[in-house]
């Protein structure tokens, strides 16, 4: 095999590796509940294998792969003698009547991005099913408390905010004065490893003489 071919299969472990670990601890969980040191040498090699890839170089990326590698397994080893559990997500499953779509419910969203990764459909969480609740309004409310058992068989349609006459005016006078409404924008997985660990608030990565280069720095 070549060296470069090997150093992409190298990544392409690792990136298993750390998708295990996302669905059993949840994503950027587990350094947070392990030892402030041990996360920040986490992500200090992290960084070494930014450093790794950026240089294209497959010999530093193979050995920069295999000791994110034993990061993982540090941290992972780390939490549990610690006596932190990991996600045991409760899955609820239904289908919406009108797709037939079938959706998961979770408790949080811990949880929710964890069971997204290995799900072709939708997973909501509790918090978001009390807002879908909240928007059948008091009516509706009202009935299931005044009539215990009573079900939620159809919803009507309501104008609501979003796309309403109130929201056209606000968007026209937006154009007038020239401002853009404000979105929220997603947020995403950078590709790859680039940036993915990004340093701990307060951390410093370590700088006492460890030879990052080598790959076996991280003393586990």
């Amino acid at each position: 095999m070549s060296a470069d071919r090997f150093a992409r299969a190298a990544v392409g472990r690792l990136d298993e590796i750390a998708h295990a670990m996302e669905r059993k601890w949840g994503v950027d969980r587990l350094p947070r509940i392990v030892d402030a040191a041990l996360a920040s040498r986490f992500r200090a090699q992290g960084e070494k294998l930014n450093e790794a890839l950026r240089s294209e170089r497959p010999d530093a990326i193979a050995a920069q792969a295999a000791a994110m590698e034993r990061a993982w397994a540090a941290l992972d080893a780390a939490a549990i003698a610690a006596g932190a559990q990991p996600l045991a997500p409760v899955i609820w499953e239904t289908v919406l009547p009108s797709t037939g779509e079938v959706i998961a419910i979770v408790r949080t969203a811990e949880e929710a991005s964890a069971m997204a990764r290995d799900r072709s459909g939708a997973v909501y969480t509790l918090a978001e099913v009390a807002v879908a609740i909240d928007a059948f309004g008091d009516q509706v409310r009202a009935v299931k408390a005044t009539f215990p058992g009573a079900s939620v068989t159809a919803v009507r349609a309501r104008e609501l905010s979003i796309g309403s006459a109130a929201s056209e005016r606000a968007e026209e006078s937006r154009r007038r004065l020239g401002r853009s409404p404000t979105r929220a924008r997603p947020r995403k997985r950078p590709g790859g490893f680039q940036n993915a660990f990004a340093p701990l608030p307060g951390i410093t990565p370590r700088t006492d003489g460890f030879d990052w280069e080598r790959g076996d720095d991280i003393p586990f």
